[in-house]
């Protein structure tokens, strides 16, 4: 029963989430969410630490408890709610009640029980008492949901998220996290805060994911061949481990993480070590164990040990999760998913499986990779028709929606006759909704939001460039 009901909550949250997740607050000129995040609480059953990770299994108060794993990293916020002071990841501890907030665009997969990196931890101290509200405010420092008013006096601090002395004036545009112990009944209740601490634009946004993937290790333990599909059973090496069935068809990109050489699907073994990496925005059955056809296989080689990383990486060349910078050598053999040598250039904006050997010890490690692949490269079909049809629009290149999908082997359905001007994209699994002049769209039935606008020119639907992000 517990399962069944953590499965419908996952549903009512994918499926209600967007709404229930933005709070609005009246303005003359537009609707403005009152908070970027969504917020999670319960009590801590376990803790497990990994080398760069803590994931907190945490399950809610009640009668029908339902269980969410968290997985902080040394990029989430962590605080203290008594103290109010910042606390190391290493510092959970089993039945320590904490509130998780994390971005309400933030792709969610449809699994039980669901596994999120929260942004924002709140550890809520067992001996001293403490309050604390996360969202945006207006000038008057009353909360956009009207719920809280602060009273700023001469005792309340005021930071940022690096901990350093800001002005109250700086507090204008953030969401704010706010410490206080005691408040008013009135509407809005009123509060003198302890501490004001601003969350950057850009940490209440992460408007960039460090990749578009997520990954899953384990062992093989069962092989089956049916009708040209290869199905693996793999189960993660833990304590309380997790299977998982990876189907894979002749789209899956396999690799060996020794070499970085393609492997065939009939080549598997029981017992070798895989790393599958999936989109985080596939679509999935409601069923234990999982089946999922990823993206990305690699195989570990048993006798030589070899490393291999799936991200985003800025033109620095590092990581865009801050873990791994690369020195590109002419040793470094630099390829597209479809195997053709391209140059370091053509890196830039791509999702990259980088295999290297050795790194240094610092932070962030630096290694010279073996081998690059490119994933989510652009053609030169696509490029062309890319540069012969944009425009830029408030610093955003806008592309055309038709031309570009159809390229990628989606089909196209308008409907400009309705009262939405709706564009329908549909491949596969994948089914997108863009709605004109309207910067939200529908991926797999998940609200997410476009940097500009969808625009009508020249009898041709145009979008913000992002969106190849989904479509590749």
């Amino acid at each position: 029963m517990k399962k069944i009901l953590g499965v419908f909550a996952i549903i009512l949250m994918l499926g209600l989430g967007w709404s229930q997740g933005s709070v609005y607050a009246k303005s003359d000129d537009a609707k403005i969410e009152a908070t970027n995040f969504l917020k999670g609480s319960g009590i801590i059953t376990n803790v497990e630490e990994k080398k760069d990770t803590v994931t907190l299994t945490v399950e809610t108060t009640g009668k029908e408890p339902q269980i969410t794993f968290y997985t902080v990293t040394s990029e989430t916020m962590i605080y203290n709610s008594g103290s109010t002071k910042k606390m190391e990841k290493a510092a959970f501890q089993k039945g320590q009640q904490i509130d998780a907030y994390y971005g309400k665009d933030k792709p969610m997969l449809m699994i039980y029980p669901p596994q999120i990196s929260p942004e924002l931890v709140v550890v809520h101290d067992a001996k001293t008492f403490g309050s604390v509200k996360v969202g945006k405010f207006d000038e008057e420092l009353r909360s956009l949901d009207n719920k809280l008013n602060l009273k700023v006096d001469s005792k309340t601090t005021f930071e940022n998220t690096e901990g350093e002395k800001i002005e109250r004036q700086d507090l204008s545009g953030k969401e704010l996290i706010v410490f206080y112990t005691v408040a008013t009944k009135s509407i809005p209740a009123q509060t003198a805060p302890t501490k004001v601490v601003a969350i950057s634009p850009e940490k209440a946004e992460e408007a960039v994911e460090a990749s578009n993937f997520v990954k899953f290790s384990g062992v093989i333990t069962d092989i089956t061949n049916d009708k040209n599909q290869v199905a693996l059973t793999v189960v993660t090496e833990e304590d309380e481990p997790t299977t998982t069935i990876f189907t894979l068809d002749n789209n899956v990109l396999l690799l060996n993480g020794t070499n970085a050489e393609a492997v065939k699907k009939e080549s598997f073994q029981v017992g070798q070590k895989i790393d599958a990496y999936y989109d985080k925005n596939k679509p999935m059955i409601l069923i234990y164990p999982a089946r999922i056809t990823p993206e990305i296989l690699i195989v570990q080689d048993k006798e030589k040990v070899s490393f291999s990383k799936v991200s985003k990486f800025d033109q620095d060349m590092i990581s865009l999760d801050g873990e791994l910078k690369l020195n590109i050598s002419t040793e470094t053999e630099i390829l597209n998913e479809n195997g053709e040598v391209i140059t370091k250039k053509d890196l830039e904006g791509k999702e990259l499986i980088v295999f290297y050997n050795i790194t240094t010890k610092s932070i962030p490690a630096q290694t010279v990779p073996t081998k690059i692949v490119a994933v989510n490269y652009l053609s030169a079909d696509l490029k062309q028709i890319i540069n012969d049809d944009h425009f830029i629009q408030n610093g955003v290149k806008m592309i055309p929606l038709l031309q570009v999908a159809e390229q990628l082997g989606y089909k196209v359905e308008s409907y400009p006759a309705s009262s939405q001007k709706t564009v329908t994209l549909t491949k596969g699994n994948s089914s997108i909704k863009v709605i004109r002049n309207m910067n939200i769209y529908s991926y797999n039935k998940s609200l997410r939001l476009f940097l500009e606008r969808p625009v009508l020119k020249d009898k041709k639907t145009y979008v913000s460039e992002e969106i190849l992000d989904i479509l590749k």
